[in-house]
């Protein structure tokens, strides 16, 4: 079976060589059912939109007695309907897929490999990495980790001393704190009382005492003179009287120097000592505060040393496990070296000692059960495209079995055609295959063509776009006059790459010339005013073709300038009414 694109080329060829096309329908059938059938490749070159259909009503091949056959292909303009599609190619890929990759943090190597092709299930071996280096790395940490429990142990039982330290020294603090409140209570409520009751009474003895010796010693002298008392006796009577005179002054004395002197001293001695109690037992909690902070921070330290070591060593055994890398799911093993193979990469092919990097993707897991189509479309048809269009692939690997699809996205961003074609832009469209029996047959980066469906033009008049040819800015088609041809200004609306929509010029049932004429059997005519202005032109002053002010462009879609090649090329693209602008087309007819 050849491809579209060639059976395209030989119809162009055939039709240039005078054969009979293979566009001519009946004529007379009104309307056109859509065949679905392979379309044909974009005329208007890469991108382009092209036609799944066409069907009848297309034309008819008309001979005329005595002409040539190559000189009578004709076709009719027939209401019809048509689609207008495009074709773009690209690769297939898992709709859904798995990256495996390598998530050890030190280059290492494949000492085991699964074999690629293999269809596994989720769990199964896929690679094991060169694991010694961790291993080795575990047992040192390991002893890290002990030593800094170990560490932990004795920095709490160093804050438990600590704390009973503490306690010690604040009740100690206390303690004293509380005897210094208690000796000064005892000083006033004791000692001071009765030092007062002992020095009023010695006071208090002493006067009484001098008061008697007083007494006592005036009866001496009255008696010595009298001469019943000696005087010696009146001399001692005398000292005693001087005696308990300086006693008194002496008790006296006492009583003075302890109100005025002893009590504010032993009063400033004992509220000092409580004073000192007081700071003492604020220095001894602010003490116990530091010391423990010291202690309790160190513990901490101590504590995220250990942690940082549980998590190291906890890292290296997750590193361990990493080193062994199993299906997450079942899936079809693919080697990303191949992939990039398959891109234009260099990557040389996985195997076991092959080194690898962190997070160096090894392993694809395409689900094989639902496949897409990855195809580039040109960026001026990107536009028209949309999520939920209906399409049509192909795949060799089917035989060129047709698969119905639907568009599932729009890449964002063009793509670039590379140093080949560094000014081309694409999109990359992705299209779901409705094939359930996916699994079995269809594999990743197989090479895949799908036309996409990008509109349904009603049955409105139509003729083969081969009969169609510019001049500047008129299009228009070869009628028959006669024994030649005519030329007919028109204007177009939309059209695929086999019809194309007749806006005006032309009408149901006129028969249309679907090749380049020959030499002799073009009637030499300047343009007809009426047909020219039937199409929204006009000439002007100067003898030039020109648009009718405010009709826009008026002989369809894709006109040419002024000063275009007289006697026409056929229109075999350019942008259409209604279609997006797209690469200037190839003739399709000659």
């Amino acid at each position: 079976m050849l491809p579209s694109r060639n059976k395209t080329l030989l119809i162009a060829l055939g039709l240039a060589a005078g054969g009979v096309a293979a566009l001519g329908v009946l004529a007379g059938q009104g309307g056109t059912p859509r065949s679905g059938g392979v379309a044909s490749p974009p005329a208007g070159g890469p991108g382009a939109p092209t036609s799944s259909g066409g069907g009848q009503g297309g034309g008819q091949r008309v001979t005329r007695p005595g002409r040539d056959a190559a000189s009578a292909d004709l076709a009719i303009a027939t209401v019809m309907g048509f689609d207008i599609t495009t074709l773009a190619t690209g690769e297939l890929e898992a709709a859904r897929q798995i990256d495996i990759r390598n998530q050890l943090e030190q280059p290492t190597t494949i000492t085991e490999l699964v074999k690629e092709g293999t269809r596994v299930k989720a769990g199964e071996v896929l690679v094991r990495l060169n694991s010694e280096q961790i291993e080795r790395s575990i047992s040192e940490e390991q002893l890290r980790v002990e030593q800094a429990r170990a560490d932990v142990a004795v920095g709490q039982n160093a804050v438990d001393i600590r704390v009973s330290d503490n306690e010690s020294a604040l009740r100690k603090s206390a303690l004293d704190l509380e005897v210094a409140r208690l000796e000064l209570r005892q000083w006033l409520e004791g000692d001071d009382k009765s030092r007062r009751q002992a020095l009023d009474l010695a006071l208090d003895k002493s006067r009484r005492e001098l008061t008697r010796l007083a007494e006592r010693f005036e009866r001496a002298k009255s008696l010595a003179k009298e001469g019943f008392l000696s005087t010696d006796e009146l001399k001692r009577d005398e000292l005693a009287y001087l005696e308990a005179e300086a006693s008194l002054k002496t008790a006296e004395l006492n009583k003075r120097v302890y109100d005025d002197i002893e009590f504010s001293k032993d009063q400033k001695i004992k509220q000092s000592a409580v004073e000192e109690a007081v700071a003492a037992l604020d220095r001894t909690r602010r003490t116990n505060e530091s010391n423990l902070a010291s202690r309790q921070a160190e513990l901490a330290n101590r504590r995220e040393t250990m942690r940082l070591r549980e998590e190291s060593l906890a890292k290296l055994r997750v590193q361990l496990d990493a080193a062994v890398l199993r299906a997450p799911a079942d899936g079809l093993v693919v080697y990303a070296t191949s992939l990039n193979r398959e891109r234009g990469g260099g990557d040389v092919a996985l195997d076991v000692g092959r080194q690898v990097s962190r997070n160096q993707q090894l392993i694809v897991l395409p689900d094989v059960s639902e496949m897409v189509a990855a195809v580039r479309v040109h960026e001026s048809l990107a536009g028209r495209i949309r999520a939920g269009m209906k399409a049509t692939v192909r795949v060799d690997a089917l035989g060129g079995r047709a698969v119905p699809g639907e568009v599932l996205s729009v890449g964002v961003l063009a793509e670039s055609g590379g140093w080949r074609d560094p000014n081309l832009r694409e999109y990359t469209v992705k299209v779901r295959l409705d094939y359930p029996e996916a699994s079995s047959v269809l594999k990743p980066s197989m090479r895949a063509e799908a036309e996409i469906l990008l509109d349904s033009v009603s049955p409105t008049l139509a003729v083969p776009i081969q009969s169609v040819f510019n001049d500047g800015l008129v299009r228009f088609s070869y009628v028959p006059r006669g024994d030649q041809f005519v030329r007919v200004p028109v204007r177009l609306g939309r059209r695929s790459d086999r019809f194309v929509e007749i806006v005006g010029g032309l009408t149901e049932g006129q028969r249309v010339l679907v090749r380049r004429p020959l030499d002799g059997e073009v009637a030499q005519s300047a343009w007809d005013a009426a047909q020219l202005a039937a199409v929204g032109l006009k000439m002007d002053e100067q003898g030039r073709v020109v648009p009718v002010a405010g009709n826009g462009r008026p002989g369809g879609p894709g006109n040419g300038g002024p000063g275009g090649r007289r006697g026409g090329r056929p229109e075999g693209g350019g942008p259409s009414s209604g279609a997006p602008e797209s690469p200037p087309a190839r003739p399709s007819a000659g």
